[in-house]
């Protein structure tokens, strides 16, 4: 495959990616090979960020939607400071100083 081929294999991949449920039916669709995932996960640095960029906001929608489906606030809260640090957790010395976050979340059921 030439590189522009790859290229567009991969926009593709990520585009389908962030309109389904999982990896798995992402990859069906898209026809992006898994063993082409495995590989420009390990080689291609910037495929690698928008990948991790999408599953994070999946993951933390589905942290949101869970914790407010049980009401239990103090999981979220625990879980998006462990799952997203940088986003969540005010004393992190790595949180981007522009980006304000919570450092708890606090749902009242209302």
């Amino acid at each position: 495959m030439t590189q522009n081929t790859d290229k567009i294999l991969k926009e593709n991949f990520l585009k389908t990616l962030e309109e389904t449920d999982t990896i798995a039916e992402a990859l069906e669709l898209s026809a992006f090979p898994k063993i082409m995932l495995c590989s420009a996960l390990l080689k291609d640095k910037t495929f690698q960020k928008n990948f991790d960029k999408i599953i994070n906001l999946k993951l933390e929608i589905a942290l949101i939607e869970a914790a407010l489906k049980s009401k239990a606030a103090g999981i979220l809260s625990f879980s998006l400071i462990n799952r997203l640090p940088k986003k969540y957790n005010k004393s992190s010395k790595e949180q981007d100083k522009k980006q304000e976050a919570p450092s708890k979340i606090i749902y009242d059921g209302n």
